[in-house]
């Protein structure tokens, strides 16, 4: 695929009109804008950052010998006949982005004091484990895991509208409470909800249940050459099809004039025209920020002051002088240093960040062991992911980080850092004992981090939270009180993760359109002739594809080929 450049200082959208505008290019942002483009729409995407891709997209460090996924760890309905393959297929992007199947035998090691498990596929697999695992829990364990099978599959639909009366409105505590299950038992089942950061005490039953049939029905994928090629190859289709993606062109505000959106301007003054926008950015700040509360109803007023987000991630980037392939080291676990899963998040809602911390970890080379870029051979990479607290006042930082870098000359903030990194450091050895002796490269990210390069309230990777009076039909639609204005993204209807916010895209295009693409897609339309995408050649990089609005400054190097 070649590599082009542009120079940020011309504005050829000055003074013209588009079909529509979008702001913002992650995952969902990019879908929508490549289903408008393909569907004769002319589109215009609009990106603050230097990247496309939001929290798909990677950085690389050590004069690019290492590269790492900024969230893009594991993803779920990636096989055939999935969400993601459905998507992917009204726009010929089937054979561009490939997914490849993470360890069948069980995707995810969950480690806790004196226990660990391997999350398999498979319902009934699921509970035979924990049946291995906790043998004097059977009768327990075989409600708990029935009664989220009912919620979240439908295989039982005379019993779904009970269940999800009596047990998916109530927190998931509360029904693994009512099934006598003990603390480790629990913390097993619970494990894995860092993938959406929110206090079990606090999340829906139908939530995690969800979330569990999200994996179990088929598994966990990863794309082959990392996460920026989503980026890159969604990119390349609206950029084939006549639409345009600037990259580095921040959108300050939402133009509403006569009650309608007519468009934005950015951060210098531009202004560009459309007939319709949509914001794939923050929900709160879309709302709060570039639309403004002067064309706010009375209602959503209400609902921005109460909204709460999903807790915000700390991340440490590691890369070692070793192939974890060669130790048989799983490429995604999560591990915990304490059974009390609950616990850790009601000390870091309060503002705490306790000692012991737990900690996803994500191998990016043992889940792509052909990856183009992610480290030479004989090295790995990680990336370490756990969640702290929101608050700028605990990391000593003023409000609105996002506008200004120099927080990160701190030296308070920057002790705390080390501390959190060090702690993470600690969980981690827990499976990977020699971690610190291997270690050539360390490097970590806050909340303020995650705040200033993807502008969302709070630092949150997840979007709104997911309680009781923000899911199903209280989500907030992508259709808007604003005529011509629409959304994308974590916090819409289609919920929140790269495989949801890529089929939500898909939607929200259809939403514009006025049309059921999903349907359609279903039944086998395909909007992209893959003969107008650019050809895919040797030196294709993902990275460099991503930076449309950036003038490239070096070549980047590739990773070596493995010998034979």
């Amino acid at each position: 695929m070649a590599q082009t450049t542009f120079d940020p200082t011309t504005s050829p959208e000055a003074g013209e009109t588009w079909d529509a505008v979008v702001v913002g290019a992650g995952p969902g942002g990019l879908t929508c804008a490549a289903y408008l483009a393909a569907n004769g729409k002319k589109v215009l995407v609009l990106e603050a950052n230097q990247v496309v891709g939001g929290s798909t997209q990677v950085f690389r460090r050590a004069g690019n010998k290492f590269e790492f996924d900024v969230g893009t760890h594991y993803v779920g309905e990636c096989g055939p006949g999935g969400r993601m393959q459905t998507a992917l297929a009204g726009l010929a992007l089937t054979e561009r982005i490939k997914w490849l199947r993470q360890r069948p035998e069980g995707h995810c090691q969950i480690m806790i004091p004196g226990t660990t498990f391997q999350t398999p596929t498979g319902w009934d697999t699921y509970v035979d484990r924990l049946i291995a695992a906790f043998p004097d829990e059977e009768p327990g364990l075989r409600r708990c895991v029935r009664i989220m099978r009912t919620i979240a599959t439908r295989e039982r639909p005379r019993r779904r509208p009970f269940a999800l009366l009596r047990w998916g409105v109530r927190p998931i505590t509360t029904l693994m409470a009512a099934c006598g299950l003990s603390a480790d038992a629990q913390a097993v089942i619970l494990a894995e909800n860092g993938d959406y950061t929110w206090p079990p005490h606090r999340t829906p039953t139908a939530m995690h249940a969800g979330f569990l049939h999200h994996y179990l029905q088929a598994g966990a994928y990863y794309p082959r050459g990392g996460g920026q090629v989503i980026g890159a190859h969604l990119t390349d289709v609206v950029q084939s099809y006549g639409g345009r993606v600037r990259t580095k062109a921040r959108v300050e505000r939402i133009l509403v004039e006569d009650g309608r959106a007519v468009g934005v301007r950015l951060r210098d003054g531009e202004e560009i025209r459309s007939e319709v926008v949509v914001s794939a950015a923050d929900f709160k700040r879309t709302w709060a920020d570039l639309v403004g509360e002067e064309h706010l109803t009375t209602r959503l007023r209400r609902r921005l002051a109460k909204l709460e987000m999903t807790l915000p991630m700390f991340a440490v980037y590691v890369a070692l002088d070793v192939d974890l392939r060669e130790r048989g080291t799983p490429p995604l676990a999560w591990v915990w240093p304490t059974n009390d899963v609950d616990g850790y998040y009601r000390e870091v809602a309060a503002g705490r960040c306790p000692e012991q911390m737990p900690v996803g970890i994500s191998c990016p080379t043992a889940k792509d062991p052909e990856g183009t870029h992610s480290a030479p051979p004989g090295y790995s990479t990680l990336e370490l992911v756990s969640w702290a607290p929101k608050d700028h006042e605990f990391w000593n930082v003023d409000p609105g980080p996002a506008d200004d870098a120099g927080y990160g000359r701190d030296e308070r903030y920057l002790r705390l850092k080390e501390e959190l990194t060090q702690r993470v450091l600690d969980t981690a050895e827990l499976m990977i004992p020699d971690l610190r002796e291997r270690m050539v490269f360390c490097e970590a990210s806050t909340p303020i981090t995650q705040e200033r390069f993807t502008l969302t309230t709070d630092g949150s990777c997840y979007g709104i939270a997911p309680l009781l009076k923000n899911l199903g039909p209280f989500r907030p639609k992508v259709t808007t009180h604003i005529p011509g204005l629409f959304l994308a993204g974590g916090s819409t209807e289609h919920m929140f993760g790269i495989n949801a916010t890529i089929w939500g895209g898909m939607g929200t295009a259809g939403s514009v359109l006025g049309r059921d693409l999903v349907q359609e897609v279903k039944d086998g339309a395909v909007f992209v002739d893959e003969t107008r995408l650019t050809e895919i050649t040797d030196d294709f990089d993902p990275l460099l594809a991503s930076k449309p609005g950036s003038v490239i400054r070096r070549p980047v190097r590739r990773r070596p080929k493995a010998s034979a």
